[in-house]
């Protein structure tokens, strides 16, 4: 057995707002932590932990391409939409119902009382009790029409927000004096 002690290339950002920064209450902290060798970020803070690993590319220095990166694409690659929106589930399913269900279920001229039956769903309600609550307001919709929107968690959002406004501008810099140059 071989036994090879490797010291690697990692690079890490730390940000703290102070208690008058408006993000102080949406995120007390956060690290970024770039495993150049490894290709990938890993995101330790009060809003989550997050991580995503892209992989060694010989041709790319990891730095580099987190310097290019866009937000939706970090948010896509280290979250999910897992978020149930029951507010706007409402109003996609409401649209719904006027444009497809109203005429195919002959519900026209009950059309106001059911979108304010629809309206009214408990806020609080889970996406299989909207469904329901909705099949049963509309006897017969196409479960198609019952629109189930899903967000990213709001931690998420934060923290590819800081890194976009806050860590993204000190890589660019970082690059642009040489500081990357190594292959990962």
């Amino acid at each position: 057995m071989k036994i090879e002690k490797i010291n690697p290339r990692v690079i890490t950002y730390k940000l703290v707002p102070d208690k008058t920064d408006k993000e102080y209450f949406s995120c007390m902290w956060a690290r970024y932590i770039f495993d150049c060798d490894n290709g990938r970020l890993n995101i330790n803070s009060d809003a989550g932990d997050y991580s995503y690993g892209w992989g060694h590319n010989e041709h790319e220095d990891f730095m580099h391409l987190m310097a290019r990166i866009n937000g939706s694409y970090l948010l896509n690659k280290i979250s999910s939409q897992s978020i149930f929106n029951i507010r706007k589930s409402k109003i996609e399913t409401i649209k719904n119902i006027e444009s497809y269900e109203a005429d195919y279920l002959e519900i026209e001229d009950q059309l106001d009382s059911i979108c304010e039956k629809i309206s009214e769903i408990d806020d609080c309600a889970s996406e299989e009790m909207f469904f329901r609550d909705v099949e049963s307001i509309v006897p017969g919709i196409n479960f198609e029409s019952v629109e189930i929107v899903k967000e990213y968690p709001s931690g998420a959002k934060i923290i590819v927000e800081w890194f976009e406004r806050y860590v993204q501008p000190q890589i660019r810099e970082e690059v642009k004096r040489g500081e990357f140059t190594g292959k990962n």
